[in-house]
């Protein structure tokens, strides 16, 4: 049996998605489109802007967010005002969190501009509840409008806010199971009021991966729970992650091959004799390597600061404080360790 992790290697797993097609690939038969973030990272809003643009231009209205559906509805309500009070209530209530940035607020303020007809869906638990909930509740009573669907969703999402916060005081891992399930219970209430609708969710990446267990290891996270609904109807996309930044030439076996170059991470403070490593993944080498000898080692995918899929090669090069460097080489085969993260396992190959 191969190995589960070399001892050189050893390092914290981060969360892994698939990389989702083009939206004009798979569009119109209900597809949900998940793009997984690190929140308030300007680089990752960025992104989120392009993909919302490519999935906007294709007909999607419906953007789903990690936000309590109330704090969604004075986005809603904003969308339509001719003013910037009803944002500015919004974002001053979200002071102390994440989203509390300017580069928030930008970003809101470019969906405005840029693609009015958006709507947003919130599908979290009730955060800022005695804030932006009760003041939520306020605004339906004085319209009269206590018996809406909207007032007992606020009602709802509330409870979920007060439930989750009271069991998180208890520094219970059950608070953070119940709420990735309230999440997906959420999501699949506003998608199934749209119809068969295909929407786009930006969440944290933690949320998103179709693969993955949630942040306390217990059950799977939002977006694996909602593969089990969708099936090959939803696709997702880790946005933290690097892109590629060249293409280079390598030898395998004695055969040239493209390799595409992701850039460099920091390795030494945990890794005491070595600088960094680099990563590279090998086009089109799969099939020539897959039968190659293996090592023993392996790298679980979030190891790497790439998407990774199966059926890829990759190389690992280590560089060491004496200026030396360690090429390892990878392939992904499909499996996964015990909490289903996709593996990568070392190979023996020539230059």
């Amino acid at each position: 049996m191969r190995k589960t992790l070399s001892v050189l290697l050893i390092v914290s797993m981060v969360v892994l998605c698939c990389m989702a097609p083009a939206y004009t690939e798979t569009a119109g038969s209900g597809n949900v489109f998940l793009y997984g973030e690190s929140h308030a990272d300007p680089s990752c809003l960025e992104k989120e802007l392009a993909a919302w643009a490519d999935c906007y231009a294709g007909g999607i209205r419906d953007l789903f967010v990690e936000l309590p559906f109330y704090s969604a509805e004075y986005l809603n309500l904003w969308m339509h005002s001719d003013t910037d009070e009803l944002l500015e209530f919004f974002y001053n209530a979200m002071e102390g969190t994440q989203s509390h940035a300017p580069c928030v607020l930008d970003f809101y303020r470019k969906i405005k501009a840029s693609f009015p007809d958006t709507v947003f869906h919130g599908t979290d638990v009730g955060h800022q509840f005695n804030t932006l909930g009760t003041a939520y509740l306020a605004l339906l009573e004085s319209e009269g409008r206590k018996d809406s669907d909207q007032y007992r969703l606020t009602e709802e999402t509330i409870e979920q806010g007060r439930t989750f916060y009271t069991m998180r005081a208890e520094s219970s891992n059950s608070a953070f199971v119940y709420r990735e399930k309230q999440m997906v219970d959420n999501f699949l209430r506003a998608y199934d009021a749209l119809g068969q609708k295909d929407v786009m969710g930006i969440y944290g990446s933690a949320h998103t991966n179709l693969f993955s267990l949630d942040s306390t290891g217990s059950v799977p996270c939002m977006g694996a729970q909602l593969k089990n609904h969708f099936g090959n109807h939803i696709h997702s996309t880790d946005l933290t992650k690097s892109s590629v930044i060249r293409s280079d030439t390598v030898t395998l076996n004695g055969k040239q091959y493209e390799a595409s170059y992701f850039g460099s991470d920091d390795i030494s403070s945990w890794a005491p004799d070595f600088l960094k490593r680099d990563f590279w993944r090998v086009e089109g080498a799969y099939e020539d390597l897959k039968n190659a000898p293996v090592t023993g080692d392996c790298l679980p995918a979030g190891n790497y600061i790439m998407e990774i899929k199966a059926s890829q090669v990759f190389i690992v090069e280590y560089t060491k404080k004496d200026g030396s460097h360690l090429r390892l080489y990878y392939i992904a085969d499909g499996s996964t360790t015990s909490a289903g993260v996709l593996n990568t396992y070392g190979i023996v190959v020539s230059e």
